[in-house]
């Protein structure tokens, strides 16, 4: 078992440690970051030099938005090391690492920082990318990233030590995608928990089934609550989740999108597609608080993963079937009904008259398939995403339900696994 750590913010008593530190050789060639030879460089500050700097330049080292740094306190609030994020501006960002008491080495407490920081690169930041440089002779550390699922990418020459050798280091890099699987992997090993997902078109009564099916396994049924943790997770409101949709869907709300600014960034239009072309003396920070297509499908993916990381739990639409790890073993379900069923359950549900019910699916139709088209990149009525599908013209909500836990039960991980896996990447310009 890993032992626990904390990132704090760095104090003039940890860089105090630090400097000291780093004066002594044997430590400081530990160093995960860059290398050079004589003095150990340190990345982003001088140690020595910030002890008695002053605070309007402490911030503006501690504070840098392109570079966070954390001092890493162990679980009895000792300060045993620092590493850092530094962001590449790509997508991506390299890591840093280091553990300065001898005692506190080959203890875990470097694999435990390298997961938080793991963690905060890829959930927090949303990047897609992170990667090392580790000197070649640093086998304790090249040890450690390879186990955590890294890949050698290069080797880098530095310079010419004192005793003829070239001091080489080499870039080790992991993605998004890779390290989340690896992450689901080890906390589902082992375990026999299902995940059952159900998707369908409105009215086809896909929720009803899903629910049934929740009562029959004792599990936990999340629908709407997926809308809920991926509006914490971007720090915005239904309203601009809502907003985001309603213009990737649009074919002249792509367009503008496209022209106005890069598919990156989001458009200034709202639902009724009124176009706001921002001028030139226009703040850019607000467009960065915009949420954007990728932060979209990356902050979906996370809440997904997380709560199949759960098990025994029911997940309802929201694109839940394409970002389910394999490791979870989910059997994928798709419940569909005639358009006629449909309008008559839409029609008893929400109080409207045979007509008007009609128009109501007849968009939300089109929305729905445009969603998935424009951000999840999928196609929601490809049948060979689905691992069961189940016609309600045809079958109670009870005998589906039935159906989907008799399926869940006997069918093996490797039946549940067996279509194709899908990463869907969000195309903003359609």
């Amino acid at each position: 078992m890993l032992p626990e750590i904390a990132l704090k913010d760095a104090s003039r008593d940890d860089v105090d440690r630090v400097a000291w530190w780093l004066g002594e050789e044997e430590m400081s060639s530990k160093w995960f970051g860059h290398y050079a030879c004589g003095d150990p460089v340190h990345r982003g500050y001088d140690p020595e030099h910030m002890l008695e700097a002053s605070e309007s330049e402490w911030r503006m080292v501690f504070a840098d938005p392109h570079r966070r740094i954390f001092s890493i306190y162990n679980e009895y609030e000792q300060h045993i090391g620092e590493c850092q994020i530094v962001f590449d501006l790509e997508g991506g960002a390299e890591l840093s690492l280091l553990i300065g008491p001898k005692d506190r080495w080959h203890r875990g407490y470097g694999t435990s920082a390298v997961i938080a920081l793991l963690d905060m690169t890829f959930e927090e930041f949303g990047l897609q990318r992170a990667w090392v440089s580790v000197s070649e002779d640093n086998l304790a550390a090249l040890g450690l990233f390879g186990k955590l699922g890294f890949v050698a990418e290069a080797n880098q020459e530095l310079c010419w030590r004192g005793d003829g050798n070239v001091l080489t280091t080499r870039n080790l890099g992991i993605d998004a995608v890779s390290y989340q699987s690896r992450h689901v992997d080890a906390e589902l090993s082992g375990s026999t928990r299902r995940v059952v997902t159900v998707t369908g078109l409105p009215g086809a009564g896909a929720e009803a089934v899903g629910r049934e099916v929740t009562r029959l396994i004792g599990s936990r049924f999340v629908g709407d609550e997926i809308r809920e943790k991926l509006c914490r997770r971007l720090r915005c409101s239904p309203g601009e989740l809502e907003w985001l949709e309603a213009s990737s869907r649009s074919f002249w709300g792509r367009a503008l999108k496209a022209m106005v600014l890069p598919t990156d960034w989001s458009a200034f239009f709202d639902i009724r597609y009124q176009w706001y072309r921002p001028g030139y003396e226009a703040d850019y920070d607000v467009l960065d608080n915009q949420v954007t297509n990728k932060e979209y499908v990356r902050g979906l993916s996370a809440v997904i993963r997380s709560l199949a990381a759960e098990g025994n739990v029911v997940l309802n639409g929201q694109g839940s079937h394409l970002f389910v790890p394999r490791a979870a073993g989910a059997l994928s379900v798709f419940v569909s009904a005639s358009p006629e069923t449909r309008r008559q359950r839409i029609a008893e549900e929400m109080g409207l008259g045979t007509d008007e019910a009609d128009k109501w699916l007849n968009q939300i139709d089109l929305d729905e398939v445009a969603n998935y088209k424009h951000l999840l990149g999928a196609d929601l009525l490809d049948m060979g995403q689905y691992d069961l599908t189940l016609n309600l013209d045809r079958l109670s909500v009870t005998a589906a339900a039935q159906i989907v836990v008799g399926v869940a039960r006997t069918a093996t991980p490797s039946v549940a696994l067996a279509r194709p896996a899908m990463e869907p990447i969000p195309d903003p310009t359609g």
